[in-house]
């Protein structure tokens, strides 16, 4: 997956840039999200299929691959990281409340902005490669318990 950038010139620290910052942090979640989610349930379809899981059972077996101290870490950092969003001018309040002559001010508050966004990405991207290594490790053992029986 190519690396969102949000680390742009600061050119322009006006509130259009502040938008921009999040919406394009936004748009690489979703991508990340959409794409990620599918190749995951795949693979959980796999492994339901090789292990020979239930309906019943799926939802009790399939928890450990969504929910761990890593994965609960990984989100929480993300929100921590989200509840800075509206002090780093993530909002149009934040920045209108800023003198329009404080650009170097606008601009400080914009990197951060940019940093803030790009460690979500990341942390959303390290996540996915969490759980997704996961899920390879179970299909990988499932299928050398299936080779040696």
């Amino acid at each position: 997956m190519p690396q969102a950038s949000f680390a742009q010139s600061t050119a322009g620290c006006e509130q259009a840039a502040f938008s921009s910052t999040v919406s394009n942090a936004s748009a690489a979640l979703s991508t990340m999200n959409e794409e990620n989610k599918k190749a995951f349930q795949a693979k959980l379809l796999a492994l339901k299929t090789r292990e020979g899981w239930t309906d019943g059972d799926y939802a009790a077996k399939a928890t450990p691959f969504v929910k761990d101290a890593t994965i609960a870490a990984f989100d929480e950092g993300n929100k921590a990281l989200l509840e800075k969003v509206p002090q780093l001018g993530g909002t149009v309040e934040a920045t209108a409340a800023l003198p329009v002559g404080d650009s170097g001010r606008r601009c400080a508050m914009l990197e951060d902005l940019r940093g803030l966004m790009a460690r979500v990405v990341e942390n959303t991207r390290a996540k996915w490669v969490h759980m997704q290594g996961k899920l390879d490790s179970a299909l990988d053992v499932s299928r050398q318990a299936k080779a040696v029986h």
